[in-house]
């Protein structure tokens, strides 16, 4: 999400650091309450008005799909704004102004197609409030999208089943014998581990890797002017003032960014952050070569892995966003770098749940960086917190197993083998396991 700012019209997928100070009375966005037909190849009106009454001239009107940077038309300073419209709406979308000193916007879409099908958000922004409308477009003329999905998932399904009873008839031929009945296969990946806090890890083999989870820090040097670093740089809040900071250029100057001191061009590194009960804020890697000035897409196109959580959403801002399933919300996130393989892991430390996974191939340094994101009227005040993470090393064992691996998942250790025995630990132990 984004809000205007005094340094330039719009945000995307971040918050800015400050509102314009000039009084304007509050308002209400107000759409149509049926959802608005068109058919393939027409167009189509989406209509939208304030209430009470007032001019939006000097307002910023954002029409957008699912998240805030995914703009189908922009108007800001008095003019139409081209520069963060999506380019399947380019050439094609008009804002029909005739009666916007009355607080009456439509956007005309032409030429529809079925991608335009769905929900739309009309969003107005005066100097100090903020508030937006839902809106629907139904295209005519299509064909269902979901009766497409069944018969794909269905053409997928049927000769999968038949490959895996096959598999399952020939794996019992490999079943050891004892009192459980498991495949060596089985065995084999079950021994890949990495185990993270608290257990001293085996001494490695040949077919060891070992790393160290990183201990993080805040750069001061980089953090937006609103943002309030503690004095060990482990906790970063969104403040009430605009501080007096050189505008040097490592420093974010519009979104409330802040990087961490440790960059990264190689290995596999992990750290976590609490969040706690914060209802807004987003947590990722990004380049250390990323643009800290003006409006920025957070979105791996532009050199940043993040997820964010908004407006009650969990999201992985890929292009577009794909939005996470979250059954218990965390309040603690781990994040996991392996740079050679090209992956950015994010993990619900708090049921131990992976929650995604990047895929890309990277060059030169990374590093981790937070969003606190706005404290709109108090209610978004708590820090985001770098989580202290042991120091001792961590041991990830390899197994090469011949099944393609399932997705990494995070779990509670509640016993560790030292010595040739077996152990209670004293206390949950995190360990991340990935299957080679």
């Amino acid at each position: 999400w984004s809000f205007t700012s005094n340094a330039g019209c719009s945000l995307t997928g971040c918050l800015t650091a400050e509102l314009m100070s000039n009084p304007s009375p509050h308002f209400t966005v107000t759409g149509p309450d049926h959802p608005v037909t068109a058919s393939l190849g027409g167009e189509a009106v989406l209509p939208c008005h304030l209430s009470p009454r007032m001019s939006a001239e000097n307002m910023e009107v954002r029409w957008f799909r699912s998240q805030f940077s995914a703009v189908a038309h922009l108007y800001c300073d008095g003019q139409d704004q081209y520069g963060e419209q999506m380019p399947e709406y380019q050439g094609r979308t008009e804002l029909l102004k005739d009666n916007i000193t009355k607080g009456r916007v439509s956007l005309r879409i032409r030429d529809i197609r079925p991608s335009d099908d769905g929900q739309y958000q009309c969003f107005f922004q005066s100097s100090v409030s903020y508030e937006e409308a839902l809106l629907e477009l139904q295209v005519a003329g299509q064909v269902n999208p979901w009766m497409v999905a069944l018969w794909v998932i269905l053409a997928v399904l049927i000769p999968l089943a038949g490959y895996c009873f096959r598999r399952q008839h020939r794996a019992k031929g490999e079943v050891t014998k004892g009192g459980n009945l498991v495949t060596e296969r089985e065995k084999e990946r079950n021994k890949t581990k990495i185990k993270i806090q608290g257990l001293r890890a085996p001494a490695p083999g040949p077919d060891s890797v070992t790393l160290s989870p990183v201990d993080v820090t805040l750069d001061p040097d980089t953090a937006n002017p609103k943002l309030v670093l503690s004095e060990d740089r482990k906790r970063v809040r969104h403040g009430d003032e605009h501080q007096d900071l050189p505008n040097n250029p490592e420093r974010f100057d519009t979104c409330v960014f802040v990087l961490s001191a440790e960059g990264f061009a190689g290995g596999r590194r992990y750290w976590e952050v609490e969040v706690g009960e914060k209802p807004d804020w987003m947590l990722g890697v990004c380049r250390e070569s990323v643009s800290r000035k003006g409006g920025i897409t957070p979105t791996p196109e532009n050199g940043f892995w993040a997820m964010q959580l908004w407006n009650g959403e969990y999201k992985a801002l890929t292009s577009p966003p794909t939005p996470l399933p979250v059954s218990i919300r965390p309040s603690r996130v781990g994040i996991f770098l392996d740079y050679e393989a090209g992956e950015i892991s994010f993990y619900n430390v708090t049921d131990s749940s992976h929650l995604f996974t990047f895929t890309d191939t990277f060059s030169g340094m990374l590093r981790p960086y937070f969003c606190p994101c706005l404290n709109a009227e108090g209610t978004n005040a708590a820090p985001l917190i770098i989580c202290p993470v042991p120091a001792q090393l961590v041991s990830l064992s390899l197994s090469l197993s011949l099944a393609p691996p399932p997705s990494p998942t995070l779990h509670c250790l509640d016993w560790f083998s030292l010595d040739g025995r077996t152990h209670t630990a004293t206390s949950c132990t995190t360990s991340l396991k990935i299957n080679s």
